[in-house]
Order: C-alpha cells, then structure tokens, then sequence
C-alpha cells in the first residue's frame, strides 16, 4: 500500500483474502455482499471481515467498532430498499457484557502465583540489620578493639550467627503460622516440614551470605535488597521463565551460578510448591481451583508443569536438590567469610597471608620463642639497625643496647620497630626504628610524650597487634607478633584512643561482656567490678545506657574495661582526653594504685599527667623516640636550670638587681614589670644559688617582700626537645 483510502471497491472476495494476508494490519474491515431477486423480494446478504488483532478486548470477543460498522450497513441497506433517499433509517445496538460469577480468593491466587515475591522479602529485613549491625561495628571500631581483648574471629563470627539463627527461626515460624491462619492455599495444603525447610533454609543462607559480603563492603544493604526483588520479581513472575534456567534454550552454566544464591533456589523451591499447592483461576469459567497439596515425598520428585509442553526441560531436577544448595550456600558462605575475613586487610591493614591456615601457629602448634636473647638476634638479622649513633641522644642509645643486651629479661621489647604509609613520593614514615624495653621493674607506669602525628598512637595500636609493622616485631612476655599475634593478645589490656563501646548498653553490661571475653572466672567478681566503678565515679551510673555519658564519661569507662581480667600489660592511649580536673584526678589516682606489679604504656598529651605519674617518660617526635627518662633526669639534661621570682618592695628594684649579680655572677633577667623579677639560673650557676636562696630567706636589707624558686617544667623540656629535631629536619631538607 502506498496509499491510505477510506473506502475501496476490489473485484471479489480472493481479493480481500490475499491483500490482507500479504498486507497484515494494514485493512480494518472487509465486506462482501450477496444480493439476490425472488419473486419482486430482494435478499440483501453480507459478510464482515475485520481484524480481530486490532478490534479484540478483553470483555468483547468482537469488539464495539464491528458492531458499529454492521449498523452502518444495515441502516445504508434499509434506506437503499426504500427507494426514498428522504427516509433515513436508524438502528440503535446497545451492547453490554454477559454477567459472569465473581472472582472468588484473588488474595489466595495471588499469593499462589507472585508469593515468592513477597515472601522473599520477609528474611531479607532480618539480612539488612545483620549487614548494618556488622558494617557498624566495623565503622566504630567495637569489632576491632573486643579482637585486641582476646576475641577470636571464629568466636566473633558464631556469635552473630546463633543471634541470627534465632531470629530466622521466629520469622520462619511466624511466616508459616501467619499464612495457615490466613488459609492461604499454599501453606494449608504444604506439609509443615517442607514449608519450614523453605524458609528457615531461605533466610540462615542470607544470613550467611550477608556475613561474607560485609568482609568486602561497608554498604551493601539496600543494594542487595533491590537486585533481590527485582531479580525474584522477574524470574520467578510466571512458570515459563521459572523453569526456562533448566531448558535446553540456556546455557546451564547460568543455572549453577544463580544457585549460588539463595534467593534463586527460594524462588524454584516456592513455584514448586505453588503448583501442587496453589490455587489458579481458571480461565474458561473464571473460577478459583484450589490445588492437590504438596507432601514431604514430593521433594523427590520431578515436577510436572505445562511448560514442558512449551520448552524442553531436559534438565529439570527435583525440589530436594534447591534445599541441598541451601546447605550448600550456607557452608560455602560461611568458610568463605571466615576465609575473606582473615586475608583481606582492614581499615588498619592488618591481615594474615592467603595460606593462613596451613601455618602451624593457626593451629597452635607452633612454640613462642621464649628465649628473648635469641629472638633480639634475630629481629636484628632480619631487620638491621639503620639509626645514625652519632645523632641519637645518649640516653637513647643506652636504652638501646640494654633492649638488645642478652642479660635483659623485661616483659616488653620492642625492636626496630618501624611503620611507613605511601610509597614513593608519598611515602610517610609515622614510626622509624624504635627500641623499648618497658620496664626495668614491673609496677611502672610509661608515658610517652608527643605532639599530634609523631606516631605514639600508631605504636600503641602495632603493640597491641592492630597495625602490622613495616618492620621490626614486639615481644611481650615472651610472645611475638610475629609468631603469636593471640597469646599477645591475651596479656594485653588496651583502653584505644576511640572508646569501644556499644550505645545501647550500660556500664555494667559492657564490664560483664568484656570478663566473658577475657574469661574471668573470679569469684568475687561483682565485688571487684563495683570497686573500679565507684573508683572513677561511675556506680551510680551503671545502669544508665553509655550513649547518655559524656566524652570523659565514656573514657573512664574505656579505661576500666582495659583491666578486666588483671592483664599483665595496660596499654592506655590517651585515657584521660575530654575529662574534667576533678575526675581527672580520681583516675591518677587509679591508675596510680593498679600499677603494682604491672606493666602500663600511656599516651598523653598533658604535661602536668606525665609529670605527676611518670616513672619513665618518652618523648617522641617525627617518628623518632628523641628523649627518655624520668622527669627529674629530663628537665636536669634539657632544662634550662632554675627560675627564681622576687616581687621588690617599693623603689628597690635597682638594688635588687645589683644583689643578685653580686651572688650569682651573670644571671639572666627574664622578666621585669610592676616590681616582679624573674632571673634565670643556668645549670653552671647552680653552685651560687644555695648562699643566694639564704640571703632570699634571711632578707637581711629587706629589700624583698616574697620570692619563689622553681625548676624547669616538662612543658619547656619538651619544646626544647621538639624544636630541636624541627630543627635538625629543616636542615637537612
């Protein structure tokens, strides 16, 4: 056709049949006309031909357009017969539907047809909050910090899943309890056992699958749910494409790698179930049919559907092979997450190598190098020493020998102990060979003293077996990180620089988890947890949820979870941060009185708490330990000597000035306003001071009216310190 006409005159009906079979959809309507003479009577007789792809509805078999066209006709033929073109003749067609009995059940069919829809998302709520429960652990660091208190992977793991275990069991009990009172077909007429496999099976392969997807992302939760629904609402919408995987018109391939998931085998194992079960409407009379019922031995059959009439489903199995790749996918998922959870390096990078397992010491057959003499020797001839003599403080390098001298028997060592960030032009070295032996005699308390970034936290977090060294290892009590990353693990307390806490627990709740981990077992227990409590003025908050606290609130908590169990080494990293002066002071004196006969590393920034607790404190500064003693020792080798401050009395102040270098011959004047003098002493003065502290005391020319003398501060010692190396690294760039 070229063309597009109204109406058209053809020889015969041939005519009409060819065209339009040549030329589909192209022609509406056809008419061929039969008129025959009897006797004066003339018989008017006319065929219609219509379309009925274009004309079809639903209600009308016909359609409204032919009838239209069929009145058209008659009226035209009436008014023909007449023979008066001034008569009009009108016909009037109403049309209407013939009455047919009302659908009955549609809920129930509905839940026959696209149930496994539905259904699916009833375990995947449970899936999304085990996602979001673990990625948040992850995010706040709770997971990695109960691990450094003693938490094995395998234990952390088993946990979640009885959690989960418990709470697919309600949820598959209440999914078959709910549709049997409902009297949906597909639960009243299923055996308990199978329906209790389909969705029990369902949600605990979830589950599994959502602990393996959380070693890989931090969000995956509504993703996953989406690609669920949209993959259930579309192969399991109608038989066809429900049995289409187990024909011969698709690779199988395909079919094996969905039935790695368990929303895939959920979808087949409901349709299945469906067909026996179900009911359908039947399509002739409009009528509801309730199924047969699918018993336990139905599990072994092959199905039979209509669609085999359709496609030929050569490799169909039966409904008991999906519940074994239930059992599948939960043990797969379930090694794999232990497996992926092991290799793949967290936020800090620590992870363990890709045959983990095959190692002795996974198994715990190998033997922690207990001879530390040895185990010095051989950080040593793995990792040389690349410190510079000549540049290391003196003090610095006698802690270094003795760390590395044989006779040496302390509970800490920490060897060559080196961390970079980057590589190449971005490489960035936080720690850079550190040795610590801590300490001489168990009961002291260690404080290191740096400024942001110097890498006190980051040597915290490499003892304590967060962060992997570049280089170097720690021994602690004759365990290695190297070797025995748990048993290290084991004698360690840590308070983190982040607390580690869960918001919906209280005090007491998170004392009570922590000695589980630890494996306390005193019997005085609830006595010794009260005692820490009321110690940093935290018993009568036990009950009270931690997201209710305060920072410095949070910290005394964190800081008393770190002695749960009596661990021989404390690890405190920045335990004190956001705390008033008052509860400030209550955990001094805590920490003060915890100390005996233990090993306690604190971080800090405050002078005034490494001063008043240190028994030895080192100073660190671009990754370097640049200083190291107790605060006696460090201000008498950096200090600037003695500051001593005299308030004159009225017009005395040139007087004074003249005493005071006639006692001490070239003292220096520091400040001088409003009749207050302040003179600085150096260390080759201090022999004139003592006569000069006498005549201060004695005030014999009463030219004085108060006087005060004071030590260098540790404040001071430390920007000496800290400028000192600022200044050897700008010189040397």
């Amino acid at each position: 056709p070229d063309k597009r006409h109204d109406l058209i005159h053809v020889p015969n009906s041939s005519f009409i049949y060819d065209y339009s079979l040549n030329n589909q959809n192209y022609t509406f309507f056809g008419v061929v006309f039969d008129i025959k003479k009897d006797n004066d009577v003339t018989n008017f007789r006319y065929q219609v031909w219509y379309n009925s792809t274009i004309n079809y509805n639903q209600t009308d078999p016909f359609g409204s357009r032919v009838s239209s066209v069929v009145r058209g006709l008659d009226e035209a033929i009436m008014t023909y017969a007449n023979n008066n073109p001034n008569i009009q003749a009108s016909v009037d067609i109403d049309l209407k539907d013939f009455p047919t009995i009302a659908l009955q059940n549609l809920d129930d069919a509905a839940v026959s047809m696209v149930g496994s829809v539905f259904f699916f998302c009833s375990a995947m709520v449970i899936f999304i909050n085990s996602l979001n429960t673990i990625v948040t652990e992850k995010e706040n660091k709770i997971r990695y910090c109960m691990e450094m208190m003693g938490l094995y992977k395998s234990v952390y793991w088993l946990s979640w899943f009885i959690v989960y275990f418990v709470l697919i069991l309600i949820n598959s009990l209440c999914t078959i309890f709910f549709g049997m009172i409902f009297q949906y077909s597909v639960f009243i007429n299923t055996n308990f056992i199978v329906l209790f496999l389909l969705f029990f099976g369902y949600g605990i392969g979830m589950i599994t699958l959502g602990f393996f997807l959380t070693t890989f992302v931090n969000s995956s939760r509504i993703f996953v749910l989406i690609i669920g629904f949209l993959f259930q609402s579309f192969v399991f919408s109608n038989g066809y494409l429900a049995y289409l995987w187990w024909s011969t018109s698709v690779p199988q391939l395909f079919r094996y790698l969905f039935s790695f998931l368990p929303f895939f085998n959920f979808g087949r194992i409901y349709y299945d179930i469906a067909q026996l079960s179900g009911s359908s409407i039947n399509i002739i009379t409009g009528m509801t049919v309730s199924g047969k019922g699918f018993k336990l031995s139905d599990l072994s059959k092959i199905p039979e559907t209509s669609i085999s009439y359709i496609l030929d489903l050569d490799y169909l199995d039966a409904p008991i092979n999906s519940v074994l790749y239930y059992l599948i996918n939960i043990i797969l998922y379930s090694i794999l997450t232990l497996y992926f959870d092991n290799i793949i390096p967290n936020e800090f990078g620590n992870c363990q190598s890709f045959y983990y397992f095959l190692l002795p010491s996974y198994w715990g057959l190998s033997k922690s190098d207990n001879n530390s003499n040895e185990w010095v020797k051989n950080v040593l001839n793995k990792y040389p020493a690349t410190y510079n003599k000549e540049k290391v403080d003196s003090d610095v390098l006698e802690h270094i020998n003795h760390t590395c001298d044989p006779s040496n028997n302390d509970p800490i060592k920490v060897v060559n102990l080196k961390k970079k960030y980057g590589k190449g032009k971005n490489e960035k070295v936080v720690v850079n060979g550190s040795y610590l032996s801590l300490t001489k005699d168990r009961g002291k308390l260690n404080f290191f003293l740096t400024q942001n970034g110097a890498g006190k936290s980051t040597t915290i977090n490499i003892m304590a077996g967060l962060t992997p060294p570049t280089s170097g290892d720690v021994s602690v009590f004759g365990k290695t990180l190297t070797n025995d990353i748990n048993g290290v693990q084991r004698e360690l307390g840590i308070c983190p620089q982040h607390d580690i806490l869960y918001p919906d627990m209280t005090a007491m709740e998170h004392l009570l988890l922590y000695t589980g981990l630890k494996g306390v077992t005193t019997e005085n227990l609830d006595k010794i947890l009260e005692e820490r409590l009321k110690a940093v003025k935290l018993w009568t908050v036990k009950d009270a949820r931690t997201n209710t606290y305060s920072g410095g609130m949070k910290r005394r908590l964190s800081m008393i979870i770190a002695t749960i169990g009596d661990p021989n080494v404390i690890l405190l990293d920045e335990p004190t941060t956001g705390m008033d002066p008052l509860n400030r002071r209550h955990v001094w004196r805590f920490i003060e009185k915890f100390k005996k006969n233990r090993c306690i590393v604190v971080t800090t920034h405050s002078m005034e708490e490494a001063d008043a607790l240190g028994d030895e404190i080192i100073i660190m500064s671009n990754g370097d330990i640049k200083a190291i003693g107790n605060g006696v020792h460090l201000k008498n080798k950096f200090g600037t000597g003695y500051h001593i401050s005299m308030i004159a009395k009225e017009k005395k102040i040139d007087e004074i000035k003249n005493k005071v270098q006639e006692f001490v011959p070239g003292a220096k004047l520091e400040d001088d306003s409003a009749g207050a003098l302040i003179y600085n002493f150096t260390k080759e003065q201090l022999q004139y001071i003592p006569e000069f502290i006498k005549y201060l005391d004695d005030n014999p020319d009463n030219l004085i009216s108060n006087w005060g003398i004071s030590q260098t501060t540790l404040e001071e010692v430390f920007l000496l310190v800290i400028q000192d190396s600022s200044n050897r690294k700008t010189a040397k760039n």
